[in-house]
């Protein structure tokens, strides 16, 4: 690949500082930045959308001697909030990447997504942010190849520096190999793939009750091809703006991470 093209970037996630995605974005972002900070939740924070600390303290723990990659006891916002009071003020990170996120975030999930809260509270901040997420059928066997291969073109491919508004992208790709990864389209978000919430009751040792929260799940009625779920269906990568209307990828940005 080319240059860089910017000269910092800030990564978050909502699944901790030690998750494999992370480790993912870390290497795009190398190649991408200048500088790289990384800003992260201690623990798995998946499903705290655009939430913040407001009853408990923050805690901030150094991961290395760089000096730039530090674990917070906070929400995924909390990150993306606390790395620009605390370090950069007013000169404010050229780009957010917030991922890699383990499974797709699409549909009624984006609303609760920590991966995704992390992004619009950067836009928040006017800092120009992307969502990335990688789609899996197996838990167990994740194959991370179609973002380790391809998520630096994509990020390429969508970065337009000072662009108004500010560019705030949801990136997912499809559970597939690499190698059949056909293109980047545009996609919709859908909804109605949460059929309906689930609680799973137990007791505690005390004997005290306790739920578990879940939801049901069906998008097999979601066929509309330029919805995000039939994107991923089709082994696209799905790209949909957030909140703000920036501009879409053309034919030739889609053509940069189609396979010969």
């Amino acid at each position: 690949m080319s240059d860089p093209i910017v000269r910092r970037i800030l990564i978050t996630n909502d699944d901790g500082i030690n998750a494999p995605g992370l480790a993912v974005l870390e290497r795009i972002a190398h190649k991408l930045a200048e500088e790289v900070w990384v800003v992260a939740p201690e623990h798995d924070r998946s499903g705290a959308g655009q939430s913040i600390s407001i009853h408990t303290p923050l805690r901030c723990y150094a991961q290395d001697d760089s000096g730039r990659r530090f674990a917070l006891s906070g929400t995924p916002a909390d990150c993306v909030l606390f790395a620009q009071a605390e370090w950069f003020g007013e000169t404010l990170p050229d780009l957010v990447l917030s991922g890699v996120n383990c499974g797709a975030n699409i549909s009624d999930s984006v609303q609760y997504s920590g991966t995704v809260g992390a992004v619009l509270t950067a836009e928040h901040l006017g800092i120009p942010a992307m969502a990335l997420s990688q789609a899996f059928l197996n838990r167990e066997g994740i194959d991370w190849s179609p973002v380790t291969e391809l998520g630096e073109r994509v990020i390429r491919a969508l970065w337009r520096p000072r662009e108004q508004p500010t560019c705030c992208w949801n990136i997912n790709f499809p559970a597939c190999a690499a190698t059949d990864v056909k293109d980047l389209r545009w996609a919709r978000q859908s909804s109605g793939s949460i059929q309906r919430t689930q609680l799973l009751a137990g007791q505690d040792g005390r004997s005290l009750p306790y739920w578990w929260l879940s939801f049901e799940r069906s998008s097999k009625h979601i066929v509309a091809p330029d919805m995000d779920v039939a994107v991923l269906r089709d082994h696209a990568v799905a790209v949909t703006p957030l909140r703000s209307m920036a501009p879409l990828p053309d034919d030739e940005a889609s053509s940069l991470i189609a396979n010969e």
